[in-house]
């Protein structure tokens, strides 16, 4: 809760206790000065007009100044905000084939007729603002791969470079997850998933996927693999659900066969329920040091008694 305090030394408190013995002390002593003459009778007047009420108030200040100190030392805080100490969400990079096959205007969501290079972005950016905490990237690949994204929170850029995305030639699969695994391999020590998208029926060149899944689980990135399949066709001309499939158990990964919108959608729901976030539930609160207000708040009650005790309340030695 915002507005707390605490104290980061509070042991120094125990010197309260020297404070009030000291307050006692003197209450039993008296504030009154003594000085030795042969006759009292000369100071019969004097003694009528004894300031007992201004010393009262000096000794109370030095000792509310000592107080303060003491509290000083003990280092109270006020809570400013709670803030997550290690936010660690799951590395994500999409794969996504934009190959001339891809503008193949046989992808049905929503009810409506639309390209499937479409239907995959639109889907994508859904899946992408559903993780806010996750660093996602993107890959795009035809018979090139590039990274069109690093991983980032940014996710209005990264929606941005999605919906620029155009269509080429051929296919390259490999090239695409190889790509995507140079830029996850640095986070470490964070899940790191790798979420492979393709409507090919052929691979036009690059790495051997074999190899590629093998590389993959070496560094311990998990590949799952879409394959989009036309609504009209049975069997696709070139099977590559094997290859896929190899692929994606090979990296713990799994594979995925989607022929419409509401299947993708259904297997996008999926891997976020498999890709669960991961953050910490430690906490670090943030708090402000009131220590220099009691500082100061004392050094004036001292700079007041010294001022009172030379002019207005001066009193004999």
């Amino acid at each position: 809760m915002n507005g707390a305090v605490r104290l980061a030394s509070p042991w120094w408190l125990l010197a309260l206790l020297c404070v009030a013995l000291l307050a006692w002390w003197r209450g039993r002593r008296g504030q009154t000065a003594a000085l030795t003459f042969s006759s009292n009778a000369l100071l019969g007047a004097a003694t009528q007009a004894v300031r007992q009420k201004p010393g009262r108030w000096l000794g109370a200040l030095r000792l509310a100044a000592l107080a303060l100190v003491v509290l000083t030392l003990a280092r109270p805080q006020l809570e400013k905000a709670e803030m997550r100490e290690d936010t660690r969400g799951i590395n994500i990079m999409l794969a996504l084939d934009f190959s001339g096959s891809m503008q193949s205007r046989d992808f049905f969501l929503d009810g409506r007729r639309v390209p499937r290079s479409a239907g995959l972005s639109l889907l994508s950016a859904e899946f992408i603002r559903s993780r806010p905490n996750d660093r996602i990237g993107l890959v795009s690949f035809d018979r090139d791969a590039y990274l069109a994204c690093p991983l980032t929170l940014d996710h209005d850029w990264l929606l941005e470079r999605l919906a620029h995305e155009t269509n080429g030639h051929g296919t390259e699969i490999g090239g695409g997850l190889i790509v995507g695994a140079e830029h996850l391999q640095r986070y470490t020590n964070e899940s790191r998933v790798l979420v492979l998208m393709t409507d090919a029926e052929n691979i036009s060149g690059g790495p051997d996927l074999e190899t590629v899944a093998e590389s993959l689980r070496a560094l311990g990135i998990r590949a799952h693999c879409i394959q989009v399949l036309s609504p009209s066709k049975s069997n696709p001309r070139g099977d590559l659900s094997e290859l896929l499939t190899h692929t994606a158990v090979r990296t713990g990964g799994e594979f995925f066969r989607v022929r419409n919108g509401p299947d993708l959608r259904a297997v996008y729901a999926q891997i976020d329920k498999l890709e669960k976030q991961k953050l910490s539930d430690r906490k670090q609160k943030a708090w402000r040091e009131l220590f220099p207000w009691l500082a100061l708040t004392a050094l004036g009650l001292l700079l007041a008694e010294q001022t009172l005790a030379h002019t207005r309340w001066r009193r004999l030695p």
